[in-house]
């Protein structure tokens, strides 16, 4: 059956002009209609276009990085159209995760052979967000990730802006408020709310899920060095949540706050989107995207 398609494309992304039109092409041959959206800046007024298109079209497709999928989220969370992702960015960390491929054609065929997986949000002072929102240390690598260095070094600038970053991390002394009212002090370089099980392009959690209602706090200090050779040990083995001098914490709802009342920042997708004190919480089932069906049981 023959669908209204909108397609929406960052023209700065890798690849992103050529993808544009080699996409509308293989939707328009399935018999699809297209109404492109390309911009030569990060698509800050995504969301408000899929809002203005929510009667005209059947389902949406976003053309990027992470960065232009969030920028995509609120428009999807409040349009309840579902989205197909075309994969454009350096790490594509959900496209990763959900198994979605790459090539026009078969993103294409997602519109009409995709299986309907109904994804769970998080939010950050009222940012919605689809990984992990950080902050610490993470947030520093992110800034050292500039466009020119994710183009040089591709995956490597993980590991690159991490080491360089690490030369400067300084704890941070945080309190973390459960949905329960209970409280708790931490000493930090880092704190991850996590609502994917994969994320930071390395990290993996067997014991999360996209689709369960809940979120994944992470407080990870790095008191001496061999506890750091230890994290790496337990991110290679898939057991992060008991890596040494790591809290990790499960639950819908967190308020973390400086003790010393610095407004550290908030970065959510690798995107500076608020500041502390923050509160986390989760949107169950907030997105549907169109997935692989082979895919669907790893997924799960």
């Amino acid at each position: 059956m023959a669908k209204r398609v909108l397609l929406a494309v960052n023209a700065r992304a890798r690849r992103g002009r050529e993808a544009l039109a080699t996409t509308a092409q293989a939707f328009r041959e399935r018999g699809h209609e297209v109404i492109e959206i390309a911009r030569d800046a990060p698509p800050q007024e995504l969301s408000s276009a899929i809002l203005a298109h929510k009667d005209k079209v059947d389902v949406v497709v976003v053309g990027g990085g992470d960065g232009t999928l969030l920028t995509a989220l609120k428009g999807l969370v409040d349009s309840k159209l579902p989205l197909v992702i075309l994969p454009l960015g350096t790490f594509n960390e959900l496209a990763r995760t959900l198994g979605v491929p790459s090539d026009p054609d078969a993103v294409a065929a997602l519109v009409d052979e995709g299986e309907p997986l109904a994804l769970d949000v998080g939010c950050v002072n009222g940012v919605y967000y689809w990984n992990e929102a950080s902050v610490g240390l993470s947030t520093r690598v992110t800034r050292l990730q500039t466009g020119e260095v994710k183009r040089r070094l591709g995956m490597l600038a993980v590991p690159v802006t991490t080491l360089r970053a690490l030369r400067f991390a300084r704890p941070l002394h945080l309190e973390i408020e459960s949905e329960d009212g209970s409280k708790r002090v931490v000493r930090a370089i880092q704190l991850t709310v996590a609502n994917s099980y994969r994320f930071g392009g390395v990290v993996d959690n067997p014991e999360a899920s996209l689709e369960d209602g809940q979120l994944w706090l992470y407080s990870i200090d790095v008191r001496h060095w061999w506890h750091a050779i230890g994290i790496l040990a337990a991110i290679a083995v898939r057991r992060f949540p008991h890596a040494p001098d790591t809290l990790a914490v499960r639950g819908k709802r967190f308020v973390v706050r400086s003790l010393h009342g610095h407004g550290h920042p908030v970065y959510a997708d690798s995107e500076h989107v608020t500041k502390l004190p923050a509160e986390f919480t989760i949107l169950n089932h907030g997105v549907t995207v169109l997935v692989p069906k082979d895919r669907v049981p790893n997924i799960r």
